[in-house]
């Protein structure tokens, strides 16, 4: 007896790990199930067959009581806590007239990307910054110091221009940063997202994540994080 009892737990612990795995793989059924936006009867038809072509013991029962031990687990109410510290004193800052251009990374690139951060006016309120992958440098700079990389002519592997910047800064003093906070960047890329806009770059300091948009998609940027800042504001 003791035996069976043991083997029905690590059924339900098994069945209960391929549910966490079925749901953190789909960024839909996570987020709207920690919003508690999901009937759990409909949850459980549509994972049960893809949990029992791993584990034949799963049934309607043992999902269902993975599913809620699941929400338990990472329901919003703690995120929306430390979101609300985190955005209630955070400030939004908007700068148009940006351009972006990648190009390969190469030796003399980076001599020449150095060379122009130093005739940058940064008390001026000049920009520029680049984000590196293995092969290529993207470049986000203001209109008027484009020219300073005209001389890199066909090595330039594309070039945006009409671009503006949204940036996030965290200004209060909080017990937690962004950068220590799951979900934190994903709450402002899917508010952003979910108003249909685009997000072409990112790039982020301790306390501050800049996005690179379209210049046309600024203002209801803006405007869409404010409300989302209000929000938890509110809480």
């Amino acid at each position: 007896m003791e035996y069976i009892w043991e083997k029905k737990i690590e059924d339900i612990e098994t069945t209960a790990e391929l549910v966490r795995e079925e749901i953190k793989s789909s960024l839909f059924l996570n987020e709207t199930l920690k919003k508690g936006l999901i009937n759990y009867s409909a949850l459980v038809r549509l994972l049960l067959p893809k949990i029992q072509l791993k584990n034949k013991k799963a049934n309607f029962q043992s999902v269902l009581i993975a599913i809620q031990r699941y929400y338990d687990e990472h329901k919003e109410k703690s995120d929306k806590d430390i979101l609300g510290e985190l955005l209630k004193d955070s400030e939004l800052i908007m700068k148009n007239r940006i351009y972006s251009l990648t190009i390969e990374r190469t030796k003399p690139a980076m001599s020449l990307i150095n060379k122009v951060s130093q005739e940058i006016r940064w008390d001026m309120g000049d920009i520029m910054f680049f984000i590196q992958g293995s092969a290529e440098i993207t470049i986000i700079i203001d209109e008027k110091n484009k020219k300073k990389f005209d001389c890199l002519g066909k090595k330039i592997i594309e070039k945006k221009a009409n671009l503006s910047l949204l940036s996030l800064r965290e200004v209060g003093e909080t017990t937690s940063y962004s950068k220590d906070v799951p979900g934190f960047l994903s709450a402002l890329t899917s508010t952003l997202s979910d108003n249909s806009i685009n997000v072409i770059d990112i790039a982020s300091t301790y306390r501050q994540i800049i996005f690179v948009l379209d210049e046309k998609d600024l203002t209801r940027a803006y405007e869409s994080l404010d409300k989302l800042i209000k929000h938890y504001n509110t809480k």
